[in-house]
C-alpha cells in the first residue's frame, strides 16, 4: 500500500511539517543508493523481516522494531533478505521553519531530528501501534479520515522524537542542515526511472524550463542532470551486480544504455574497475 499524493500539514515548535508520502510494503526488491534534497526526510520502521541498510560506507542490520531516519544528502541503500524479506512502514516528509515562532520546549523536541539527518536504533515508544492505526485510516477512509490522519501523524512524530535521547545508544550523524523547499519529484524520478528519465521530462514534471530544472539540480545536489542520472544508474548497477545473476548485457539494458559498451565504459569510469571485476569482488554473496 502506497499513498504518495499526500499533503497533511501540522506544526511543532514553529516548524511546518508536511507529510507527503506514506507506504507499507513487503520489499522483495533492493532499493539502490539514493539521497534526499535539503529539507526532505524519510522515517523507516521495520515491523518484521530481515535486511541490511548501507549508509556512509557502514552496514546496519534491519530486523523487527528497528527505526531509522534519513535526512538531507544522506546516501542510503536497503537490501532485503531473500528468505525473510523486510516489511517496512515509510513516511516521507518535509520540514520548513515558519515565520511564526513556536514554543521553545517544542523546538527543543524537534531540534535533534533536524540536526541528526541519520539516526538508527530500536523504537522504544510503540510506534507500531500508531502506524497500524494510520494504515487502517487509509484502508477504510471516511469523512473524518483527514482529521484523524493529521492527528495520528502528529502523534507519531511526537512519539518518534522521544527515541532521540542521549541514552538511546543509537547510531547518529549530526549535520545541521538549512531547510528549503523539497523536490520529491526529482528524487522519485531518479530513484525509480533512472533508465528512462530525461531532462525534458523532468522539467515538464516540475513545471519549469530545462534550464531552470538544471539549475535546481545543481543548487540542491551539486550535480547537473547527466551526473545525477549517472549516479542513479551506477547505484542501481552496483545492486544488480552484487545481488542478482543478471548478465552484464541484461543489466546494461535495464539501465537504459543503448549498447553494453557504453555501460562498460561508464561503469569503469565511475568505479575505477570493470563491471565484471566488481561482480567478482562480491561473487561470494551470490555463490557463483
Amino acid at each position: 500500500m502506497k499513498n504518495d499524493n499526500l499533503n497533511i500539514n501540522f506544526s511543532i515548535g514553529g516548524y511546518k511539517i508536511s507529510i507527503l508520502k506514506f507506504s507499507y510494503e513487503c520489499q522483495t526488491w533492493n532499493i539502490p543508493s539514493h539521497s534526499h534534497s535539503s529539507n526532505s526526510y524519510e522515517i523507516h520502521y521495520i515491523p518484521q523481516g530481515k535486511g541490511t541498510l548501507i549508509s556512509g560506507s557502514k552496514s546496519y542490520e534491519l530486523y523487527q522494531n528497528v527505526l531509522y531516519t534519513t535526512g538531507p544528502y544522506v546516501e542510503h541503500e536497503q537490501i532485503s533478505d531473500l528468505n525473510e524479506p523486510v516489511f517496512e512502514y515509510c513516511i516521507y516528509l518535509k520540514i520548513e521553519e515558519s515565520a511564526k515562532s513556536g514554543a521553545s520546549d517544542e523546538k527543543d523536541l524537534l531540534r535533534p531530528f533536524i540536526n541528526y539527518p541519520f539516526w538508527y536504533g530500536l523504537d522504544k515508544t510503540n510506534l507500531k501501534y500508531i502506524l497500524e492505526e494510520i494504515y487502517r485510516e487509509f484502508s477504510s477512509p471516511d469523512t473524518a479520515a483527514k482529521l484523524m490522519l493529521k492527528s495520528l501523524f502528529m502523534q507519531f512524530m511526537v512519539s518518534m522524537l522521544r527515541n532521540y535521547n542521549q541514552t538511546s545508544k543509537a547510531a547518529i550523524d549530526s549535520i545541521p542542515i538549512p531547510l528549503v523547499k523539497a523536490y520529491i519529484l526529482i528524487e522519485d524520478s531518479f530513484l525509480y526511472e533512472y533508465d528512462t528519465i530525461t531532462l525534458e521530462e523532468l522539467a515538464k514534471r516540475l513545471g519549469v524550463s530545462q534550464r531552470q530544472a538544471s539549475r535546481i539540480l545543481y543548487n540542491r545536489y551539486g550535480q547537473n542532470f547527466t551526473q545525477k542520472r549517472t549516479a542513479a544508474r551506477m547505484a542501481a548497477a552496483s545492486t544488480f551486480l552484487r545481488e542478482t545473476k543478471l548478465s552484464v548485457t541484461q543489466i546494461s539494458n535495464k539501465l537504459g544504455y543503448s549498447c553494453p559498451n557504453h555501460f562498460h565504459n561508464a561503469f569503469k569510469k565511475y568505479y575505477n574497475m570493470t563491471a565484471t571485476s566488481y561482480r567478482r569482488k562480491y561473487a561470494d554473496n551470490l555463490n557463483i
